[in-house]
Protein backbone atom coordinates (compact mmCIF):
# COMPACT_ATOMS: atom_id res chain seq x y z
CA UNK A 1 0.00 0.00 0.00
CA UNK A 2 2.53 2.71 0.67
CA UNK A 3 4.44 2.16 -2.67
CA UNK A 4 0.91 2.37 -4.28
CA UNK A 5 0.44 5.20 -2.46
CA UNK A 6 4.29 6.92 -3.40
CA UNK A 7 3.25 6.02 -7.33
CA UNK A 8 -0.21 7.75 -6.80
CA UNK A 9 2.04 11.21 -5.37
CA UNK A 10 4.76 10.56 -8.08
CA UNK A 11 1.84 10.57 -10.84
CA UNK A 12 0.65 13.11 -9.53
CA UNK A 13 3.65 15.28 -9.54
CA UNK A 14 4.07 14.26 -12.80
CA UNK A 15 1.17 15.94 -14.06
CA UNK A 16 1.58 19.16 -12.19
CA UNK A 17 4.90 19.73 -13.74
CA UNK A 18 3.59 18.43 -16.98
CA UNK A 19 0.79 20.69 -16.76
CA UNK A 20 2.61 23.75 -15.92
CA UNK A 21 5.61 23.20 -18.84
CA UNK A 22 2.62 23.58 -21.18
CA UNK A 23 1.28 26.87 -18.96
CA UNK A 24 5.17 28.03 -19.60
CA UNK A 25 5.24 27.50 -23.25
CA UNK A 26 2.01 28.94 -23.82
CA UNK A 27 2.75 32.58 -22.01
CA UNK A 28 4.60 35.07 -23.16
CA UNK A 29 7.37 33.86 -20.62
CA UNK A 30 8.77 31.44 -22.62
CA UNK A 31 9.54 34.40 -25.76
CA UNK A 32 11.62 36.88 -22.68
CA UNK A 33 14.33 35.78 -20.25
CA UNK A 34 12.47 33.89 -17.70
CA UNK A 35 13.34 31.66 -14.40
CA UNK A 36 10.64 29.66 -12.66
CA UNK A 37 10.86 27.57 -9.85
CA UNK A 38 7.32 25.89 -7.25
CA UNK A 39 8.18 23.80 -4.44
CA UNK A 40 6.03 21.46 -1.90
CA UNK A 41 7.24 23.28 1.63
CA UNK A 42 5.32 20.43 3.48
CA UNK A 43 7.14 17.85 1.31
CA UNK A 44 10.08 19.33 -0.25
CA UNK A 45 9.15 18.47 -3.70
CA UNK A 46 9.89 20.37 -6.89
CA UNK A 47 6.60 20.47 -8.85
CA UNK A 48 8.13 22.41 -11.57
CA UNK A 49 11.43 24.37 -12.53
CA UNK A 50 12.57 26.43 -15.72
CA UNK A 51 16.37 27.74 -16.03
CA UNK A 52 16.18 27.48 -12.25
CA UNK A 53 19.93 27.46 -11.55
CA UNK A 54 20.17 30.40 -14.22
CA UNK A 55 20.73 34.15 -13.20
CA UNK A 56 18.15 37.46 -13.38
CA UNK A 57 17.67 40.65 -12.52
CA UNK A 58 16.00 40.59 -9.18
CA UNK A 59 14.77 44.29 -8.68
CA UNK A 60 12.45 44.64 -5.49
CA UNK A 61 12.17 40.93 -4.72
CA UNK A 62 16.09 41.74 -3.26
CA UNK A 63 14.47 43.12 -0.34
CA UNK A 64 13.18 39.37 0.40
CA UNK A 65 17.06 39.30 1.20
CA UNK A 66 17.54 42.11 3.15
CA UNK A 67 14.38 41.24 5.40
CA UNK A 68 15.85 37.83 6.13
CA UNK A 69 18.95 39.23 7.55
CA UNK A 70 17.58 41.66 9.61
CA UNK A 71 15.35 39.86 11.02
CA UNK A 72 17.91 38.04 11.75
CA UNK A 73 20.17 40.62 13.64
CA UNK A 74 18.20 43.21 14.85
CA UNK A 75 15.87 42.08 16.86
CA UNK A 76 12.76 42.85 17.56
CA UNK A 77 12.86 46.97 19.21
CA UNK A 78 14.57 49.54 16.48
CA UNK A 79 17.74 51.03 17.79
CA UNK A 80 17.24 54.24 16.78
CA UNK A 81 20.31 56.05 17.77
CA UNK A 82 23.22 55.97 20.48
CA UNK A 83 24.05 57.97 22.96
CA UNK A 84 26.85 59.17 25.60
CA UNK A 85 26.69 62.18 28.58
CA UNK A 86 29.47 63.92 29.89
CA UNK A 87 29.03 66.66 32.31
CA UNK A 88 28.01 68.93 30.18
CA UNK A 89 27.58 67.55 26.57
CA UNK A 90 25.54 64.77 24.80
CA UNK A 91 26.75 63.12 21.79
CA UNK A 92 24.58 61.08 19.85
CA UNK A 93 25.12 59.05 16.85
CA UNK A 94 22.94 57.48 14.06
CA UNK A 95 22.25 53.98 13.65
CA UNK A 96 20.85 54.18 10.32
CA UNK A 97 17.13 54.56 11.71
CA UNK A 98 14.77 55.81 9.08
CA UNK A 99 11.95 56.16 11.16
CA UNK A 100 13.06 59.33 12.53
CA UNK A 101 11.36 62.35 12.25
CA UNK A 102 9.65 59.91 9.63
CA UNK A 103 6.55 61.67 8.28
CA UNK A 104 4.46 58.30 7.73
CA UNK A 105 5.79 56.25 10.83
CA UNK A 106 6.41 59.10 13.02
CA UNK A 107 9.58 58.24 15.37
CA UNK A 108 9.90 61.14 17.84
CA UNK A 109 12.23 59.69 19.90
CA UNK A 110 15.37 61.32 19.22
CA UNK A 111 13.67 64.61 18.60
CA UNK A 112 12.07 64.19 21.96
CA UNK A 113 15.31 63.23 23.70
CA UNK A 114 17.41 66.12 22.55
CA UNK A 115 14.72 68.80 23.48
CA UNK A 116 14.96 67.16 26.91
CA UNK A 117 18.39 67.89 27.56
CA UNK A 118 20.15 71.02 28.64
CA UNK A 119 23.77 69.79 27.74
CA UNK A 120 25.38 71.09 24.43
CA UNK A 121 24.37 68.66 21.72
CA UNK A 122 27.14 66.93 19.46
CA UNK A 123 26.38 64.59 16.42
CA UNK A 124 29.16 62.24 15.92
CA UNK A 125 29.19 61.99 11.90
CA UNK A 126 31.08 58.86 10.71
CA UNK A 127 34.91 59.00 10.42
CA UNK A 128 34.08 57.63 6.85
CA UNK A 129 31.40 59.04 4.47
CA UNK A 130 28.71 56.55 3.61
CA UNK A 131 27.97 56.38 -0.16
CA UNK A 132 24.84 57.96 -0.79
CA UNK A 133 23.64 56.51 -3.58
CA UNK A 134 23.82 52.63 -4.13
CA UNK A 135 26.10 51.07 -6.95
CA UNK A 136 24.49 50.67 -10.03
CA UNK A 137 21.26 52.80 -9.48
CA UNK A 138 20.58 55.66 -11.87
CA UNK A 139 21.59 58.68 -11.64
CA UNK A 140 18.74 60.65 -13.43
CA UNK A 141 16.59 59.31 -10.86
CA UNK A 142 17.91 61.55 -7.88
CA UNK A 143 14.66 63.72 -8.38
CA UNK A 144 12.31 60.40 -7.80
CA UNK A 145 11.07 59.33 -3.99
CA UNK A 146 12.18 56.40 -4.80
CA UNK A 147 16.04 57.17 -5.07
CA UNK A 148 16.44 58.86 -1.09
CA UNK A 149 19.75 59.48 -0.47
CA UNK A 150 21.51 56.45 2.33
CA UNK A 151 22.70 57.99 5.66
CA UNK A 152 23.82 56.96 9.08
CA UNK A 153 20.92 59.64 10.30
CA UNK A 154 18.24 60.18 8.07
CA UNK A 155 15.67 62.76 8.50
CA UNK A 156 12.24 63.17 7.63
CA UNK A 157 13.34 59.96 5.21
CA UNK A 158 15.23 61.91 3.72
CA UNK A 159 13.01 63.94 1.50
CA UNK A 160 11.49 66.93 1.30
CA UNK A 161 7.27 66.89 0.60
CA UNK A 162 6.12 69.66 -1.48
CA UNK A 163 1.99 69.64 -1.25
CA UNK A 164 -0.26 72.86 -2.34
CA UNK A 165 -4.26 73.87 -1.89
CA UNK A 166 -5.74 77.22 -2.43
CA UNK A 167 -2.83 77.96 -4.89
CA UNK A 168 -0.03 78.02 -2.09
CA UNK A 169 2.58 75.57 -1.94
CA UNK A 170 3.13 73.66 1.96
CA UNK A 171 6.78 72.50 1.86
CA UNK A 172 7.94 70.22 4.93
CA UNK A 173 10.49 70.58 6.13
CA UNK A 174 10.12 74.00 6.13
CA UNK A 175 13.69 74.75 6.79
CA UNK A 176 13.62 74.18 2.79
CA UNK A 177 11.48 76.84 2.36
CA UNK A 178 14.08 79.60 1.62
CA UNK A 179 15.74 77.08 -1.41
CA UNK A 180 12.25 76.70 -3.07
CA UNK A 181 12.16 79.13 -5.66
CA UNK A 182 8.41 79.11 -8.75
CA UNK A 183 10.32 78.27 -12.04
CA UNK A 184 8.98 77.12 -15.81
CA UNK A 185 8.66 73.16 -14.29
CA UNK A 186 5.86 71.12 -14.75
CA UNK A 187 6.54 69.00 -11.30
CA UNK A 188 9.23 69.98 -8.73
CA UNK A 189 12.38 69.33 -9.74
CA UNK A 190 15.86 69.65 -7.76
CA UNK A 191 18.98 70.83 -8.90
CA UNK A 192 21.04 67.85 -9.07
CA UNK A 193 24.19 69.34 -7.57
CA UNK A 194 22.68 70.63 -4.21
CA UNK A 195 19.42 71.59 -2.80
CA UNK A 196 17.82 74.22 -4.76
CA UNK A 197 14.02 73.62 -5.74
CA UNK A 198 11.76 74.90 -8.92
CA UNK A 199 8.16 74.45 -8.36
CA UNK A 200 5.73 74.41 -11.28
CA UNK A 201 3.48 77.51 -11.58
CA UNK A 202 0.06 76.29 -9.53
CA UNK A 203 -2.63 76.39 -12.44
CA UNK A 204 -5.48 74.51 -9.90
CA UNK A 205 -6.24 74.84 -6.35
CA UNK A 206 -4.38 71.65 -5.92
CA UNK A 207 -1.50 69.84 -6.86
CA UNK A 208 -1.54 67.06 -5.35
CA UNK A 209 1.82 66.19 -3.64
CA UNK A 210 5.81 65.32 -4.56
CA UNK A 211 8.35 63.58 -2.19
CA UNK A 212 11.73 64.85 -3.65
CA UNK A 213 15.32 63.29 -1.93
CA UNK A 214 17.29 66.24 -0.47
CA UNK A 215 21.36 66.05 -0.69
CA UNK A 216 22.22 64.70 2.64
CA UNK A 217 25.59 65.72 4.81
CA UNK A 218 26.80 66.01 8.05
CA UNK A 219 25.90 69.37 8.42
CA UNK A 220 22.27 69.30 6.90
CA UNK A 221 21.82 66.64 9.61
CA UNK A 222 22.89 69.14 12.18
CA UNK A 223 21.10 71.87 10.35
CA UNK A 224 17.73 70.34 10.38
CA UNK A 225 18.14 69.05 13.79
CA UNK A 226 19.06 72.53 14.54
CA UNK A 227 15.45 73.99 13.23
CA UNK A 228 13.55 71.18 14.61
CA UNK A 229 14.77 71.29 17.86
CA UNK A 230 14.67 75.23 17.78
CA UNK A 231 18.00 74.84 19.95
CA UNK A 232 21.91 74.48 18.92
CA UNK A 233 23.26 71.25 17.26
CA UNK A 234 27.02 71.18 16.97
CA UNK A 235 28.74 67.83 14.86
CA UNK A 236 31.85 66.77 14.36
CA UNK A 237 33.69 63.24 12.87
CA UNK A 238 33.55 61.33 16.03
CA UNK A 239 33.76 56.99 16.75
CA UNK A 240 30.67 55.76 18.50
CA UNK A 241 32.41 55.95 21.84
CA UNK A 242 33.05 52.43 23.30
CA UNK A 243 30.07 53.13 26.09
CA UNK A 244 28.00 54.54 24.24
CA UNK A 245 24.38 53.11 24.66
CA UNK A 246 22.00 52.28 22.11
CA UNK A 247 17.91 54.34 22.11
CA UNK A 248 15.85 51.71 21.29
CA UNK A 249 12.16 53.25 20.01
CA UNK A 250 9.60 51.15 18.08
CA UNK A 251 9.29 48.47 16.31
CA UNK A 252 11.30 46.54 13.98
CA UNK A 253 8.29 45.16 12.05
CA UNK A 254 6.92 49.29 11.93
CA UNK A 255 10.02 49.54 8.90
CA UNK A 256 9.33 45.66 7.36
CA UNK A 257 5.99 46.46 6.38
CA UNK A 258 6.55 49.44 4.21
CA UNK A 259 9.73 47.77 3.15
CA UNK A 260 7.59 44.93 1.73
CA UNK A 261 4.14 46.22 1.83
CA UNK A 262 5.34 49.27 -0.17
CA UNK A 263 8.15 48.46 -1.35
CA UNK A 264 9.84 51.12 0.24
CA UNK A 265 13.65 51.50 -1.29
CA UNK A 266 14.81 53.86 1.58
CA UNK A 267 13.96 51.63 4.29
CA UNK A 268 15.62 48.37 2.25
CA UNK A 269 18.98 50.49 2.20
CA UNK A 270 19.07 51.95 6.01
CA UNK A 271 18.50 48.22 7.43
CA UNK A 272 21.83 47.76 5.99
CA UNK A 273 23.23 50.24 7.79
CA UNK A 274 21.59 49.13 10.86
CA UNK A 275 22.76 45.64 10.69
CA UNK A 276 25.88 47.45 9.74
CA UNK A 277 26.04 49.62 13.22
CA UNK A 278 24.63 46.58 15.13
CA UNK A 279 27.29 44.31 14.35
CA UNK A 280 30.22 47.26 14.70
CA UNK A 281 31.27 46.68 10.44
CA UNK A 282 31.89 49.52 7.75
CA UNK A 283 28.70 49.89 6.00
CA UNK A 284 30.25 49.59 2.66
CA UNK A 285 31.48 46.29 3.65
CA UNK A 286 28.13 45.11 4.94
CA UNK A 287 27.30 42.79 2.24
CA UNK A 288 30.51 41.27 2.40
CA UNK A 289 30.59 40.55 5.39
CA UNK A 290 27.20 38.88 5.92
CA UNK A 291 28.49 36.42 3.48
CA UNK A 292 31.16 35.38 5.47
CA UNK A 293 28.24 34.80 8.24
CA UNK A 294 27.25 31.31 9.86
CA UNK A 295 24.51 29.98 7.59
CA UNK A 296 25.03 32.38 4.50
CA UNK A 297 27.07 30.14 2.35
CA UNK A 298 24.32 30.37 -0.26
CA UNK A 299 25.00 34.22 -0.66
CA UNK A 300 28.71 33.40 -2.16
CA UNK A 301 26.70 32.71 -5.41
CA UNK A 302 24.91 35.48 -5.49
CA UNK A 303 25.51 39.14 -6.79
CA UNK A 304 24.28 41.08 -3.99
CA UNK A 305 24.81 44.68 -4.04
CA UNK A 306 22.45 46.88 -2.38
CA UNK A 307 19.33 46.00 -0.15
CA UNK A 308 16.35 47.27 -2.24
CA UNK A 309 17.07 45.89 -5.36
CA UNK A 310 16.96 49.12 -7.15
CA UNK A 311 20.60 48.48 -8.90
CA UNK A 312 20.38 46.35 -12.17
CA UNK A 313 24.21 44.33 -11.09
CA UNK A 314 22.04 42.34 -8.61
CA UNK A 315 21.89 38.37 -9.97
CA UNK A 316 19.99 35.98 -8.46
CA UNK A 317 18.50 32.81 -9.33
CA UNK A 318 14.95 31.48 -8.52
CA UNK A 319 16.07 28.36 -6.82
CA UNK A 320 17.78 30.91 -4.79
CA UNK A 321 14.72 32.63 -3.89
CA UNK A 322 13.34 29.28 -2.89
CA UNK A 323 15.83 28.92 -0.23
CA UNK A 324 15.36 32.07 1.58
CA UNK A 325 11.93 31.49 1.09
CA UNK A 326 12.31 28.38 3.14
CA UNK A 327 14.51 30.10 5.27
CA UNK A 328 11.59 32.59 6.35
CA UNK A 329 9.20 29.80 6.80
CA UNK A 330 11.47 28.25 9.49
CA UNK A 331 13.04 31.48 10.88
CA UNK A 332 9.36 33.96 10.56
CA UNK A 333 6.04 33.05 12.83
CA UNK A 334 3.40 31.98 10.17
CA UNK A 335 1.03 34.75 10.85
CA UNK A 336 3.52 37.38 11.27
CA UNK A 337 5.26 36.32 7.86
CA UNK A 338 1.96 36.64 5.90
CA UNK A 339 1.02 39.82 8.16
CA UNK A 340 4.72 41.17 6.71
CA UNK A 341 4.11 40.42 3.16
CA UNK A 342 1.46 41.88 0.89
CA UNK A 343 -1.44 39.70 -0.07
CA UNK A 344 -2.75 39.44 -3.67
CA UNK A 345 -6.15 41.04 -4.28
CA UNK A 346 -5.72 42.76 -0.91
CA UNK A 347 -2.44 44.62 0.11
CA UNK A 348 0.66 46.13 -0.61
CA UNK A 349 2.04 46.10 -4.02
CA UNK A 350 -0.64 42.88 -5.03
CA UNK A 351 -3.55 44.52 -4.03
CA UNK A 352 -4.17 44.41 -7.71
CA UNK A 353 -3.10 41.18 -8.49
CA UNK A 354 -6.51 39.92 -8.74
CA UNK A 355 -8.05 36.65 -11.03
CA UNK A 356 -7.08 33.82 -8.44
CA UNK A 357 -8.22 30.55 -9.08
CA UNK A 358 -11.41 30.07 -6.37
CA UNK A 359 -10.09 29.32 -3.07
CA UNK A 360 -5.84 29.91 -3.92
CA UNK A 361 -4.16 32.73 -1.51
CA UNK A 362 -0.95 34.39 -2.53
CA UNK A 363 1.68 36.15 -0.16
CA UNK A 364 4.49 37.78 -2.38
CA UNK A 365 7.06 39.99 -2.86
CA UNK A 366 6.77 42.21 -6.56
CA UNK A 367 9.83 43.65 -8.22
CA UNK A 368 9.96 45.88 -11.51
CA UNK A 369 11.47 48.33 -13.82
CA UNK A 370 11.57 49.04 -17.47
CA UNK A 371 11.21 45.62 -18.94
CA UNK A 372 10.89 43.48 -15.78
CA UNK A 373 8.27 42.20 -13.87
CA UNK A 374 9.67 39.09 -10.46
CA UNK A 375 7.41 37.52 -8.26
CA UNK A 376 8.25 35.16 -5.03
CA UNK A 377 6.67 34.19 -2.20
CA UNK A 378 4.18 31.89 -0.78
CA UNK A 379 1.53 30.13 -2.75
CA UNK A 380 -1.78 28.58 -0.91
CA UNK A 381 -3.40 26.14 -2.53
CA UNK A 382 -7.38 25.90 -2.22
CA UNK A 383 -6.46 22.01 -0.64
CA UNK A 384 -4.19 23.78 1.85
CA UNK A 385 -0.85 23.34 0.04
CA UNK A 386 1.58 25.79 0.98
CA UNK A 387 4.03 26.23 -1.93
CA UNK A 388 7.35 28.22 -2.16
CA UNK A 389 7.48 29.99 -5.87
CA UNK A 390 9.74 32.17 -7.48
CA UNK A 391 9.08 33.84 -11.33
CA UNK A 392 11.97 36.11 -12.35
CA UNK A 393 11.07 37.59 -15.66
CA UNK A 394 13.79 39.93 -17.34
CA UNK A 395 14.78 41.55 -20.97
CA UNK A 396 10.28 41.24 -21.89
CA UNK A 397 10.29 43.96 -24.66
CA UNK A 398 7.17 44.82 -23.60
CA UNK A 399 5.09 47.49 -20.65
CA UNK A 400 5.78 45.76 -17.24
CA UNK A 401 1.86 45.49 -17.04
CA UNK A 402 2.24 43.21 -20.06
CA UNK A 403 4.86 40.95 -18.01
CA UNK A 404 3.27 41.16 -14.89
CA UNK A 405 -0.16 39.61 -16.37
CA UNK A 406 2.10 36.87 -18.09
CA UNK A 407 3.32 35.67 -14.30
CA UNK A 408 -0.28 36.02 -13.07
CA UNK A 409 -1.56 33.71 -15.68
CA UNK A 410 1.30 30.99 -15.60
CA UNK A 411 0.53 31.54 -11.71
CA UNK A 412 -3.08 30.38 -12.15
CA UNK A 413 -2.23 27.23 -14.14
CA UNK A 414 -0.44 25.77 -10.62
CA UNK A 415 -3.52 23.11 -8.96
Amino acid sequence: MKNLAFLFLFALAGCQSSHLQIAFNESSLAQRASGVMIKDLSTGKVLFEKNADQYFMPASNMKLLTFLEANRILGSQIPSFTYRETKDTLFFWGTGDISNLHPSIKNTALRDFLVASSKVLVYGSPLKPIPVMGSGWAWDDYNDHYSAEISDMPLYANLVNFSASEKRWKILPDAFEAVAKTGSTLEVRRNRLKNQFELPVLQTEKYGAQDVPFITSPDMTAFLLTDTLHKSVETKPLAVHPEARIFYAGKMDSLYLPMLHESDNAVAEQLLVMIAAEKGWDPTQVIENLKKEPGNEFLRDIRWVDGSGLSRYNLIRPKDFIHILELLAKEVAPDRLRALLPEASKTGTMRNVQDLNPGVRIWAKSGSYGNTYDLSGYYLTKDGKTLAFSVLSNLGNAPVRDIKKSVVEFLRAIH
